[in-house]
């Protein structure tokens, strides 16, 4: 299981939110937690900040509905660089329909806005354990 605080080598996690009080709950939450957290305010910062870390990000972290750049174009432009990065969508808009075509046919997990800490971090663990072959 990776976590932060049980682990010497942290996992990194790319936190992606246009709303910088969320942006900055979820960079205050997981830091909390142990993890290495790159936190951007948008799709672009976040492609920046992803060609930028040191560390490989291992969970990507995004809202779905941003204005510069959406959460499953950025998962999927991320994601032509790093096949094995792992993507976890966060959202407060619930269309059925968008849910379904971006994030649940994919594979991918969906919190839905507002969330509480213990969720985000039991999804965010979720995320990030081992693939079963």
């Amino acid at each position: 299981m990776r976590s932060g605080s049980q682990d010497d080598n942290p996992a990194t996690i790319l936190a992606v939110d246009d709303d910088r009080a969320v942006l900055s709950l979820l960079e205050q939450v997981l830091q909390e937690a142990g993890y290495r957290v790159l936190a951007a305010d948008g799709g672009w910062n976040a492609v920046k900040e992803f060609e930028s870390s040191r560390e490989p990000v291992e969970l990507l972290l995004t809202d779905v509905i941003m204005p510069d750049l959406t959460g499953p174009v950025l998962a999927e432009r991320l994601r032509a660089r790093k096949p094995d990065l792992r993507v976890l969508f966060i959202s407060g808009f619930h269309d059925a329909d968008l849910v379904q075509r971006f994030v649940t046919r994919r594979g991918f997990t969906l919190l839905p806005k507002p969330f509480t800490v213990e969720a985000l971090l039991r999804v965010v663990q979720e995320a990030l354990q081992p693939v079963k072959s």
